[in-house]
């Protein structure tokens, strides 16, 4: 959950660079370290009259930082603060697939991108996960698939009511619900909004049987776009944005626990 908000526009200034903002400081200047070093200048460096301050650059988003700082950057419009977030919120949604509506909530942007993440992610649960047979080896009272001899003799020669067996079980323990349940997991984490919490509590719950992922990148080479995972589509899209740096949405940086920024004209 984030503590402190800033909300600018693109280019416009941040916060100056002083003593008194000391922690800010160091974090943000980490983190446009990282950026200007991948060539994406979100946030910049810049001097007036003499003072130096941190400047939004032309990616528009918002950036969570680890002692709770929650920036926000909207684009430039002829509009007010509520028109420019309507812009970035359209421009989530197209990439992601998701149909969006206006509205003249005071919800900010990153609220609204766990909303659509949290109210997709229960519309796949109520319409039921997809589950997948999968191989396990387990000690059993009672064969149910294939004895392992060579296992079970050295596991059970004293526990000999047991049998040590390999056999399939069908489970929702599969590549796109485990994606699902790692992008929950952060989520939930920074979110204010008692509605998407309950929500994302609700769908771990659910996905308590599914494990968590060692590696995101080698899920997403899981995921194979068939007609029963059309349903998918888009909450995996939204996760693709989150974790895939290949998508150009995601930014890192030592103190950055979560971001995700657009290019925009």
């Amino acid at each position: 959950m984030y503590t402190r908000h800033f909300c600018v526009s693109a280019h416009d200034m941040i916060v100056d660079i002083s003593h008194k903002n000391g922690e800010i400081t160091k974090m943000l200047g980490e983190f446009a370290a990282v950026c200007k070093a991948d060539g994406r200048e979100a946030i910049t460096v810049s001097r007036v009259n003499g003072i130096r301050y941190f400047t939004a650059g032309s990616y528009c988003g918002f950036v969570c930082l680890a002692d709770g700082t929650f920036i926000e950057i909207l684009p430039q419009t002829d509009g007010d603060a509520a028109d420019a977030r309507n812009a970035l919120c359209a421009e989530f949604c197209r990439r992601c697939g998701y149909t969006f509506v206006p509205s003249d909530t005071d919800m900010n942007f990153m609220e609204y991108f766990i909303s659509v993440f949290a109210g997709e992610t229960m519309k796949i649960i109520k319409s039921g996960v997809l589950s997948a047979y999968a191989s396990r080896e387990e000690n059993m009272h009672s064969v149910s698939g294939t004895i392992l001899f060579s296992e079970n003799i050295r596991r059970n020669l004293v526990h000999r009511e047991r049998i040590y067996v390999r056999h399939d079980v069908f489970t929702p323990d599969r590549a796109e619900n485990r994606i699902i349940k790692a992008a929950a997991s952060v989520l939930i984490r920074l979110t204010a909004s008692p509605r998407s919490s309950h929500l994302l509590k609700e769908a771990l719950s659910y996905l308590d049987e599914v494990a968590v992922p060692r590696s995101i990148e080698a899920e997403f080479a899981k995921c194979i776009n068939t007609r029963n995972t059309r349903k998918y589509s888009t909450i995996l899209n939204i996760c693709r944005m989150l974790f895939d740096r290949n998508e150009g949405t995601a930014f890192s940086g030592k103190y950055v626990t979560c971001s995700q920024l657009y290019r925009m004209s």
